[in-house]
């Protein structure tokens, strides 16, 4: 496949389509065709909607690509035949409008008198959230979904639950989930949200643990990720190179943003020098590209934790946070921290980098042998791309 093109003819055009299309950096993916990975979660959904009274929770860090498994697993469902509805949490929702919302997707058809005497009757669709009435009750929301599903199985997946703020319509939500477990088996809720266990997403009902299957979303694996950018750059008919393929994935960091991100310039890099086949040079040429292109916010944090403080070792300490070997959380300690300068005491800058005057870049957890993690996760890929465009860092000593 490798070669060279010609410049504006199509065989470029339609690669540069491809790579549009198939690395999406900034929005979830919606389509099986362009999933890769996580089959052990997705096989996990499938399962709990084919488990007569069976619910499920997704729960993990922001980033890791829950949105795009629940939008896989709903298209997978419809297509078999499953009822299936989809939204997302905001903060001004509560119990009632989740729902209203969810049923809003989906049209059930009534039939209706015809005008005038002796008139036909006429069919006609409507949203399925008339079905609740107003203040709807668990047990509305029971009775809409046994009226929609006419016998066939239901779906809800509900996004972002974590937004949801109020504990009395969480617990509205196990209520939910208990009557559906026992009075509607063919009906499953799959609830979605940012946490690191499940009582953080869900009120304390111990009544439901039977009927609630809890599926960890992880950060990618390196393997993972490797098959995102692989796949993607087949898609688009290139070539990569291992080497490529590697420090892509290892500045992933195992959030699928970066691997989609970088995936995308690199390839586009070899295009625009009317090549088929992407090689390290052009993953380092998108690195800082990437830099450019993240978010405002992300760039922000960093340079509040760096620059504001006087100290210049800031940006060492910050790196070396980066670099950090940590848990499956994202978790690392003081002593995971290694900071490239002699008689410096990392746990006294992790505590300075968890307050909010240096931009509560660290989240800390426990009071003795505290432990931290980046609050925005993308962070720690940012910071791991400047040093690797600054020179700080080589590409073989990136985290794995």
């Amino acid at each position: 496949m490798a070669g060279r093109l010609k410049r504006g003819e199509p065989e470029q055009v339609e690669r540069l389509r491809a790579l549009t299309e198939v690395f999406r950096p900034a929005a979830p993916i919606d389509r099986q065709s362009l999933f890769s990975g996580r089959t052990r979660q997705l096989g996990d959904l499938f399962a709990v909607a084919e488990q007569p009274g069976q619910h499920a929770v997704v729960y993990g860090e922001r980033g890791v690509g829950k949105t795009s498994l629940v939008s896989v697993a709903a298209e997978v469902l419809s297509a078999s035949g499953v009822v299936t509805a989809r939204t997302t949490c905001d903060r001004s929702d509560d119990y009632e409008s989740v729902w209203r919302k969810a049923l809003g997707e989906l049209r059930f058809t009534v039939t209706k008198p015809g005008v005038g005497f002796a008139a036909p009757t006429r069919e006609a669709q409507v949203s399925a959230s008339a079905l609740l009435s107003e203040d709807a009750t668990p047990h509305d929301v029971r009775r809409g979904l046994q009226s929609l599903a006419g016998g066939r199985r239901v779906a809800v997946f509900i996004d972002e639950f974590d937004r949801l703020a109020s504990n009395d319509d969480r617990l509205l939500f196990a209520d939910t989930i208990k009557t559906l477990s026992d009075e509607l088996p063919n009906a499953t809720v799959v609830l979605v949200g940012v946490a690191d266990d499940v009582e953080q997403l869900i009120a304390e009902h111990l009544s439901i643990e039977r009927a609630l299957v809890q599926i960890h979303m992880p950060r990618m694996s390196h393997a993972e990720l490797a098959e995102v950018i692989t796949r993607g750059i087949e898609s688009a008919r290139l070539t990569i190179a291992r080497d490529a393929v590697d420090t892509i994935a290892r500045l992933g960091q195992g959030l699928p943003h970066y691997a989609h991100l970088l995936g995308q310039l690199a390839g586009r890099t070899a295009l625009e020098d009317l090549r088929t086949s992407v090689r390290l040079g052009d993953v380092n040429d998108a690195v800082s590209e990437a830099i450019e292109k993240t978010q405002q916010t992300v760039r922000e944090s960093y340079r509040r934790a760096t620059e504001e403080n006087g100290d210049a070792l800031y940006p060492k300490v910050v790196l070396a946070c980066a670099l950090a070997e940590s848990d499956e959380y994202g978790f690392f300690g003081a002593a995971d921290v290694h900071v490239a300068e002699d008689g410096v005491d990392a746990a006294d800058y992790l505590e300075s980098l968890s307050a909010s005057e240096h931009g509560s870049l660290l989240q800390r957890r426990g009071a003795a042998n505290p432990r931290y993690r980046f609050v925005n996760p993308l962070l720690q890929p940012y910071v791991l791309m400047r040093g690797l465009a600054d020179g700080t860092v080589a590409p073989e000593l990136l985290p794995s």
